[in-house]
């Protein structure tokens, strides 16, 4: 892919302007706007992707506090009531997004008047798959798939790359956002894919000695902790180890006049085209003025701007997949599958837990005689359960005292849990299906 407008200037390291300064300003500004809107849901979002990776290893099922109270009893971990995890929601999940691969999303290039051509259309439509293809957009569109069914976003991105390292010529690529949480995307959008956003960051932190080999023309990293000490706009681009590093998109706006000439061709004023019609003695017929958009990019640290280039388009190439979605006193929520389904599913742990302790602590002898009555015998009684012995005898010279004859050994009752410790498990199942709304 060539293009002529701007995208091959990449790779310009900033040269520290006053225009840079804005861009920069607005971007701490910004990110640090989105931080402070997106982070009451951004923990909930991260509660609910933790809660659907529980497993037996990590336990992250169960709260805290009850986990430190069942797992050490007076004081000694001998005792320890038991703590079982029983996953139940991974299923729920796959139900809807397996649906998802077997009708994943695609571009999809349509004529929509008389004057486009269906074969022109189908073209554009090989070019569409043969870039999904050579992407593996597949892995972009699943990965964006579940983040949202499990904690309620999930991101593709667009990119260009140079089709080798000989060559100036790009390839459009659908690109895979593995981690959502490193996605600000501007909070004021009304779109549910974000193409009405005006900007959008995505983060990466590195670690200090790896930015250095990738930035060496940057300014020094102690030049940057200088300036971010009291300075909480800059402060969140710093730690003691990494360095956060972000893909920085925004829109510029700019106000142009649009000309309209007989034969209905429109051009831009001061455009070669416009003073080519102005040259021939045409004026316009009509004029209005066009906000015109122009999408930028910038590689970023929060202190200078280390690369830069403008998109060749008129859409900040990340797209939003978003699950639920409410806005609360201002403020953005967002929400999978997971969230209404937590508090069933710790139920369902506790009452599976609640059942094998009860089981466990029931006896466990299969007979039950009297004291004396096995003597001479003992091998017989003690391999009955595994051994099958065509007749069992007792001692017959065992007693009670009184010159009375004892009775047989009885076999015990099984241990069996009680029938409301069932019901409750079987609810809190059920429980599962209806906040999920899978059904078997």
């Amino acid at each position: 892919y060539n293009d002529d407008n701007g995208v091959q200037e990449a790779e310009k390291v900033s040269s520290g302007n006053e225009d840079d300064a804005e861009v920069l300003t607005a971007a701490r500004e910004r990110l640090s706007m989105c931080i402070a809107t997106y982070s009451d849901s951004r923990e909930n979002e991260l509660d609910d992707l933790r809660f659907a990776a529980g497993s037996p290893d990590n336990q992250w099922q169960w709260p805290a506090g009850v986990l430190n109270t069942r797992m050490a009893v007076q004081g000694s971990s001998i005792n320890a009531r038991p703590c079982l995890t029983i996953n139940k929601l991974p299923q729920h999940i796959k139900q809807v997004t397996n649906d998802q691969r077997q009708n994943r999303p695609s571009g999809k290039v349509i004529p929509a008047d008389d004057k486009a051509d269906i074969e022109v259309a189908e073209i554009f439509n090989g070019i569409v798959r043969h870039i999904e293809y050579m992407s593996d957009a597949d892995v972009a569109y699943d990965t964006a798939c579940d983040n949202q069914v499990t904690y309620g976003e999930g991101y593709i991105q667009l990119l260009t790359e140079y089709t080798n390292e000989n060559s100036f010529d790009q390839d459009i690529r659908i690109g895979r956002i593995r981690n959502s949480f490193s996605v600000y995307m501007d909070p004021t959008i009304q779109d549910p894919c974000g193409s009405d956003a005006e900007y959008c960051f995505i983060t990466q932190d590195i670690l200090k000695a790896e930015y250095e080999r990738l930035y060496p023309d940057a300014a020094p990293i102690s030049s940057i902790q200088d300036q971010g000490v009291g300075d909480q706009s800059l402060s969140v681009w710093l730690s003691e180890e990494t360095i956060r590093i972000a893909d920085y998109y925004y829109i510029e706006h700019k106000d142009e006049k649009l000309n309209l000439y007989p034969g209905n061709m429109s051009h831009f004023d001061g455009s070669p085209e416009d003073k080519q019609m102005k040259a021939m003695g045409m004026k316009p017929s009509r004029t209005r003025i066009v906000d015109r958009k122009t999408v930028k990019w910038c590689k970023t640290n929060g202190y200078e701007i280390l690369k830069t280039q403008i998109w060749p388009g008129k859409y900040i190439p990340v797209v939003r997949v978003v699950g639920n979605e409410f806005e609360v006193e201002g403020k953005l929520y967002v929400s999978g599958l997971v969230r209404n389904s937590k508090d069933a599913q710790r139920m369902y742990n506790y009452w599976v837990s609640q059942e094998a302790e009860m089981l466990a602590l029931a006896p466990k002898a299969p007979f039950i005689g009297y004291s004396g009555q096995f003597e001479g015998y003992e091998n017989q009684w003690k391999t009955a359960n595994i051994t099958n012995w065509p007749y069992l005898e007792v001692n017959s010279d065992a007693t009670d005292g009184m010159g009375g004859t004892l009775p047989l050994p009885q076999r015990s009752q099984p241990p069996m849990a009680s029938s409301g410790l069932l019901q409750a498990k079987a609810g809190a199942s059920d429980d599962i299906k209806s906040t999920t709304g899978q059904y078997d």
